[in-house]
């Protein structure tokens, strides 16, 4: 198979960061934050670059796997840890996947479509994006790499459209933090739900030419790219709408277009470049957990045939999680559990010898910063989320002892 492209990956990237976030949980985190979502964004945006600096320093390190921050943390921390985060990633990539086809059903619905097809259409993209990644790789980038270019196009028209249709509301923006500093922290791991993507493109080092490279670079671009827009989309929609209507609305940016009486043009561009980005994101999404599986598959001989069937399983069944605030704050755990240990991994791989083409700046202050921001945001993820991840960890140990007792008496066979 011919390799990927510096833009291919990155626009794989793109793909996955660009949906989730701004198309879909936008509405969440001003309604959490108030005004403050914009701050709220900014320091996402810097925790999210500590990260993404310390997965492209690992990916230009271990170059011949595809799992991403599950394959670096096996190769720096051991089985058991790696196992654990390979079972998060997998877990959280899936459920984000549910989250990102509810929010093109809540576009649909917006668009006029039955809401009684709310559940049915998440199920119907889920499958046809499923069918998409299995006929290849190289049609996925190329597919994304389009739906990336529309996507980009529709949040510039929908920032400068909603700035001139709106003026500038400076009543829109006081109290800035209406719910105080744990507004704020909500606020942020919801905005961090929109930043995660970045992984995706770690996973493809294997897949690309010169990927110890040119992945370092996708990862650092897709995050200046989409901070940028975050930070201005997110502005415009503060300005343009009062904080306390947007609710938990999987739609937020139909529902600014709505509320300042866009011409209708601009409405229906708009929600075409949402569901647009509602898919990409979801196939992005479905991409990297299934190479992640297949990675976890292979280092563990695990006994599953199909990891992609697998994958869909588990993102069907997750829509029923609830709205998508509830979804995407359930996945974090695993993702932020995930990536406080990349600068733990940095340093464990320097200590050890080892370099790549690429060094994260500001060693070891930078890593550091990483992991204390990741623990601040796992602690303030909120007793449901901290549950579900308590819960999600046990049953991932439980299948860790099972596999190692299994494999030391092999009798099974392959399901799925």
């Amino acid at each position: 198979m011919k390799k990927l492209t510096f833009y291919q990956a990155l626009f794989i990237g793109l793909g996955n960061i660009i949906g989730a976030g701004i198309f879909v949980m936008a509405g969440s985190t001003i309604s959490a934050a108030g005004p403050g979502a914009i701050l709220a964004f900014v320091v996402t945006a810097i925790y999210a670059m500590t990260v993404g600096l310390n997965s492209a320093e690992l990916s230009s390190v271990y170059t011949d796997v595809e799992g991403g921050v599950y394959s670096f943390t096996l190769k720096t921390m051991g089985e058991m840890t790696g196992f654990l985060v390979g079972w998060f990633r997998v877990i959280a990539y899936s459920i984000s996947g549910a989250a990102t086809a509810l929010g093109f059903s809540g576009y649909m619905v917006q668009l006029g479509i039955n809401s009684a097809l709310y559940y049915p259409m998440a199920l119907g993209i889920i499958l046809v994006l499923l069918f998409l990644d299995y006929l290849g790789l190289r049609l996925v980038a190329d597919v994304e790499s389009a739906l990336v270019i529309v996507n980009l196009i529709g949040l510039v028209i929908f920032t400068l459209s909603t700035l001139v249709i709106a003026g500038f509301r400076p009543n829109n923006f006081t109290p800035f933090l209406p719910h105080g500093i744990g507004g704020l922290f909500l606020a942020s791991n919801l905005a961090f739900f929109a930043y995660s993507g970045f992984n995706t493109i770690a996973t493809l080092t294997p897949s690309t030419e010169n990927g110890e490279k040119v992945i370092p670079k996708a990862i650092i671009w897709s995050l200046i790219i989409t901070s940028i827009l975050y930070i201005s989309v997110i502005f415009a929609m503060v300005n343009a709408v009062h904080w306390t209507l947007y609710g938990v609305s999987s739609a937020p940016l139909s529902l600014t277009l709505s509320e300042v009486h866009a011409p209708l043009p601009v409405y229906y561009v708009i929600s075409g470049s949402a569901l647009i980005a509602t898919v990409s994101v979801t196939l992005s999404i479905i991409v990297a957990s299934q190479r992640t599986l297949e990675q976890l598959v292979k280092d563990f001989h695990l006994p599953l045939r199909s990891p992609l069937i697998a994958v869909g399983l588990i993102m069907i069944l997750s829509l029923f999680l609830g709205n998508v605030e509830s979804i995407a704050l359930a996945s974090n755990f695993g993702i932020v559990f995930s990536y406080m240990l990349t600068g733990l991994e940095v340093i464990i791989t320097r200590y050890r010898g080892l370099r790549g083409t690429f060094k994260s700046p500001g060693y070891p202050v930078l890593q550091l910063i990483s992991t204390v921001l990741s623990a601040i945001f796992l602690v303030s993820l909120g007793l449901q989320s901290l549950e579900i991840g308590i819960i999600t960890l046990f049953i991932g140990i439980l299948i860790y002892e099972v596999l190692r007792e299994v494999q030391r008496h092999p009798k099974g066979k392959s399901f799925i």
